[in-house]
């Protein structure tokens, strides 16, 4: 990040103060991808934001599909496909085959990888901490309430969401 970095969105003038939202939350997600990613190096944990994700998200599940990855990391297949190769070459993980699916994989962590993802997440825990410091724990619950909401109001009109309304699958999403 540029050291003579202006506040994000005081160039832009609004009517209402809620049109600025969308852009302050894609800053976010910016600035904390970036700062998670240099905190990384600077510890000597040489990960992408995409194995990251895999091996937080193989940890909590293990087995899951290298598609159901990259969803879950909001990245590209081949980007994911990229990543659990590149995890599976450090040792980090290991390929079997999928038992419900003969064209998917199956992965999981090794205790290689799991120490590694416990490096990767005592950075972020000093991330977190940083970026939600000014917070109580009362804030932080609403704040995560409201970006749920958000998320929920969004998805309820969705292509995908009216797709299950119209198979008769509730549109509620767990986010």
């Amino acid at each position: 990040m540029p050291k003579n970095h202006e506040p994000f969105g005081d160039w832009l003038k609004l009517e209402k103060p809620e049109h600025i939202l969308g852009f302050l939350l894609k800053s976010l997600q910016h600035t904390l991808r970036q700062t998670f990613d240099e905190a990384l190096r600077k510890q000597g944990v040489e990960l992408s934001f995409a194995q990251f994700a895999a091996l937080f998200n193989l940890h909590s599940d293990p087995g899951v599909t290298g598609a159901r990855l990259a969803r879950r990391a909001l990245v590209s297949a081949q980007t994911m496909n990229s990543a659990l190769r590149a995890l599976e070459l450090d040792g980090y993980i290991e390929r079997r085959p999928h038992p419900q699916s003969r064209r998917a994989d199956s992965w999981s962590l090794t205790d290689a990888g799991l120490e590694e993802l416990a490096r990767a997440r005592r950075v972020g825990r000093t991330i977190f901490a940083r970026m939600l410091g000014t917070f109580d724990a009362k804030e932080i619950a609403a704040f995560e309430d409201y970006l749920r909401r958000c998320i929920k109001a969004l998805d309820e009109d969705s292509p995908r969401a009216q797709r299950r309304q119209n198979a008769g699958v509730s549109s509620t999403r767990n986010v």
